[in-house]
């Protein structure tokens, strides 16, 4: 069974739309405060935390949501194991290596290309025809991007590129495996409930990030903190583990399951939007054209959104 094409969705589905533009805002944090985290900690220890800390949230989410403990017999680990190792655990070791080896900025204009890797994904992966908005949707939503991420001209000649770029790339690549094969294994084909995919494959991720994380500290690649973290880094901890890792995937899996990868990943390219706003209420400028290609950006959302409804 695969995921149905976009074409079949409800690109106006007001709930869905609401849920992905959540995770755009959580998410838009996730790149400044990665890198912030990332200069007191070590990238293989932050990966595991971020993903243990989430797990009481999302496990309390899904027995609530089901009305029962999400761990039970019968589960499908042959499709969890491989989503959570590599959809989840691969991704957040590559998208944080990759901030490491870059910055900020480049990291933001590479994800405002996600709408394009997700259409070839699902093109590649479900054989799905764009819609007929979609194509010119998905051009406003990366350019658009591409103007909040790149918005200082000061800035884009100083960082360059310096290799951290492909990681990131990888990273949004197995990221759209994840959204594809989530929906078609787990919710379509096994029948599970979004907080249920969300905790389980988690919970795959956050074992086998702390097998890298052991791994790593016997190989000499890792490290543990030497001395007690203070109360801001625990803070920041718990928001990438919570927020981001928790809450943003769970929004993310249900607005993907109404309205589909692309469309969703469409959406989610508010991110930069987000990082921006989130960037000038801590005291950051922004430029013009980084407000400009916010408009584009949410043009691209709305022209979908008002794509009449399909059956």
């Amino acid at each position: 069974m695969t995921v149905q094409p976009a074409t079949r969705q409800r690109p106006r589905d007001l709930k869905a739309s609401i849920g992905v533009v959540g995770a755009a805002f959580i998410w838009g944090s996730m790149v400044p405060l990665t890198a912030l985290a990332l200069t007191t900690l070590d990238t293989f220890f932050l990966a595991a935390v971020r993903y243990s800390v989430a797990l009481p949230a999302l496990g309390a989410i899904a027995w609530l949501a089901d009305r029962r403990f999400p761990l039970h017999r019968h589960l499908p680990w042959r499709q969890i194991i491989p989503l959570g190792a590599i959809g989840m655990g691969l991704f957040v070791i590559c998208f944080t290596l990759g901030i490491h080896y870059s910055d900020p900025i480049t990291v933001a204009a590479l994800i405002s290309g996600a709408p394009i890797v997700s259409a070839v994904a699902m093109r590649v992966l479900e054989g799905e025809r764009l819609a007929a908005r979609l194509p010119f949707a998905i051009l406003l939503a990366v350019g658009g991007g591409l103007m909040v991420a790149l918005g200082k001209p000061e800035s884009t000649a100083s960082q360059g590129f310096r290799g951290g770029e492909l990681l990131v790339l990888t990273a949004m690549l197995v990221w759209a495996w994840y959204s594809v094969k989530s929906q078609a294994w787990l919710a379509l084909r096994a029948g599970m409930s979004q907080p249920a995919i969300s905790f389980l494959t988690a919970l795959a991720a956050a074992l086998f990030l702390w097998i890298v994380f052991l791994v790593g500290q016997a190989a000499g690649f890792a490290q543990a903190p030497s001395q007690p973290l203070p109360l801001p880094i625990w803070l920041n901890i718990l928001w990438l583990g919570i927020a981001c890792t928790g809450m943003a995937t769970l929004l993310w899996n249900y607005g993907v399951s109404r309205l589909g990868v692309t469309v969703a990943t469409l959406q989610l390219n508010l991110e930069p939007v987000f990082a921006v706003l989130v960037g000038v209420a801590l005291g950051a400028a922004a430029g013009w054209l980084q407000i400009l290609g916010g408009l584009v950006v949410l043009a691209g959302v709305i022209w979908v959104q008002m794509a009449p409804r399909t059956r």
